[in-house]
């Protein structure tokens, strides 16, 4: 499934309690990542044969297990990432939710937003 259709699957309030336990800072953002996942549905995906690929994962720093997407799999423009298939290997034990809830945090931290998306940005990187 590409990543704006997974985006369309969902409501926002199904996947927002995810965003503040992945990010507890977002817990106060609401708003700013509500702007966030109405300004992706707006956006025309542009066609990508890459991929968004959540499958467990190393932590470099602790040595820790943990399932999730390589951050460059975020790395591009968010009409870019929208058009990216998103792949879950069959041993990931991440709800649909949790999964959306980590694309949505991973497009707004790592992605390049449009121009729209800057004051809110701003607030959530302050």
């Amino acid at each position: 499934m590409k990543l704006k259709e997974l985006f369309q699957a969902y409501e926002f309030d199904e996947v927002y309690p995810h965003i503040g336990l992945m990010f507890p800072k977002g817990r106060q953002l609401r708003a700013q990542f509500r702007n966030a996942y109405e300004l992706l549905l707006t956006i025309k995906p542009v066609p990508s044969k890459k991929q968004i690929h959540y499958q467990l994962m190393e932590d470099p720093d602790s040595g820790e297990m943990f399932f999730g997407a390589d951050d460059h799999d975020f790395n591009g423009p968010w009409d870019v990432l929208l058009g990216k298939e998103v792949r879950k290997d069959p041993k990931v034990d991440l709800s649909s939710e949790e999964m959306v809830a980590n694309c949505l945090l991973n497009v707004v931290l790592i992605g390049r937003h449009p121009r729209p998306f800057d004051k809110d940005f701003e607030v959530i990187t302050r």
